[in-house]
C-alpha cells in the first residue's frame, strides 16, 4: 500500500513537469485532463473533512447532552429532598393540629409542655419536661398526649419537672377494660434496650371476657389519674393461678415523645 502511494506521487510529479513544459494549447488540454482525473480524489478528501467535522460536532452534542443529563439528575435530587421536607412538614402540621384539637375539646385543663431530656439508661422510665412550679405544675399531676396516658409528674423544679412514664414498673394505675365490668391495676414491665416494654393489667377475674383490641382506660380510682384516659389496647389475655392478666400495647408511642400536656384540673 505504501509502495502504491509512492508510485502515484512520482507519477503526479512527472505529469506536472510535463504539463509545465508543454506549449500553451496542449498545456490547457493536459490541465483539463489532469483536473478531471483528480476530481474524485478531491471530492473524497472534501467528504472526509466534512465527515470529521460532523463527528466533531457530534462529540460536542454528546458532551452537551451529558452536561444536561447531569443537571437534570441534580434537579431531581433537589426535588426529592424538597419533597421529603414537605412530607415531614405536613406530618408535623397534622400532629400539631391533632394536639390543638385535643386541647380544645378535652374535658381537662391542659398545660402544654415539651420533653427536653431523656436519658438512655432510663429511657423507658422517665423524661424531663420544660414546665415546673413556676407554671403551676405539681407532683402527681397526670401527663398525656392526644393519643393517651404518658405518665405522672414525680419531681418538680421551678422551670422543669420529671415525669415517670407509664412503662415504668413502679407506676401503678387503676384501669378498667372498655366494654366489661373488669377493673385492675396496670404497670410497666422490665424493659429491654431492643424494644418497647408491654404493659400488664393484673387483678382481673379469671373468668373475664377480655379480648385483643379492647381499650384500657383509667378508672379514676385513687384520685391521681382522672377517669377515661386511654392507656392502651389489649394484646392478649391469660389466666394465671390466682388472677387474669392482660398484656397491653401502650396508646402513646413511648419510643418518641416530644410534646405533652399536663392535666392541671377539669374544666
Amino acid at each position: 500500500m505504501r509502495g502504491t502511494s509512492i508510485a502515484a506521487l512520482i507519477t503526479f510529479v512527472i505529469l506536472a513537469s510535463v504539463v509545465l513544459v508543454l506549449p500553451g494549447g496542449c498545456k490547457q488540454r493536459w490541465q483539463a485532463t489532469f483536473v478531471q482525473t483528480i476530481t474524485p480524489i478531491l471530492k473524497t478528501g472534501s467528504w472526509m473533512r466534512h465527515g470529521i467535522k460532523g463527528m466533531s460536532g457530534g462529540f460536542k452534542k454528546l458532551d452537551e447532552l451529558e452536561k444536561e443529563n447531569q443537571e437534570l439528575r441534580t434537579q431531581i435530587a433537589e426535588l426529592k429532598t424538597s419533597n421529603a421536607m414537605l412530607k415531614n412538614l405536613e406530618s408535623e402540621v397534622n400532629r400539631l393540629n391533632r394536639a390543638l384539637g385535643f386541647r380544645e375539646h378535652s374535658p381537662f385543663k391542659l398545660l402544654p409542655a415539651r420533653v427536653i431530656a431523656r436519658e438512655n439508661a432510663t429511657w423507658w422510665n422517665s423524661c424531663t419536661i420544660d414546665r415546673g412550679s413556676a407554671t403551676g405544675i405539681g407532683v402527681d399531676m397526670a401527663v398525656v398526649t392526644e393519643a393517651g396516658l404518658v405518665g405522672k409528674v414525680v419531681n418538680v423544679a421551678k422551670d422543669a419537672a420529671i415525669v415517670l412514664l407509664v412503662s415504668d414498673e413502679g407506676l401503678k394505675v387503676s384501669v378498667s377494660i372498655e366494654g366489661t365490668q373488669e377493673q385492675g391495676i396496670i404497670s410497666g414491665t422490665r424493659a429491654s434496650s431492643n424494644y418497647a416494654p408491654d404493659l400488664r393489667v393484673g387483678f382481673l377475674s379469671k373468668t373475664a371476657e377480655v379480648k385483643p383490641g379492647m381499650k384500657v382506660l383509667t378508672s379514676g380510682t385513687g384520685g391521681v389519674f382522672p377517669s377515661g384516659v386511654v392507656v392502651g389496647t389489649v394484646k392478649a389475655f391469660a389466666i394465671k393461678e390466682l388472677e387474669g392478666v392482660a398484656t397491653v400495647d401502650p396508646a402513646v408511642d413511648l419510643t418518641r415523645i416530644e410534646d405533652v400536656f399536663v392535666i392541671t384540673g377539669t374544666r
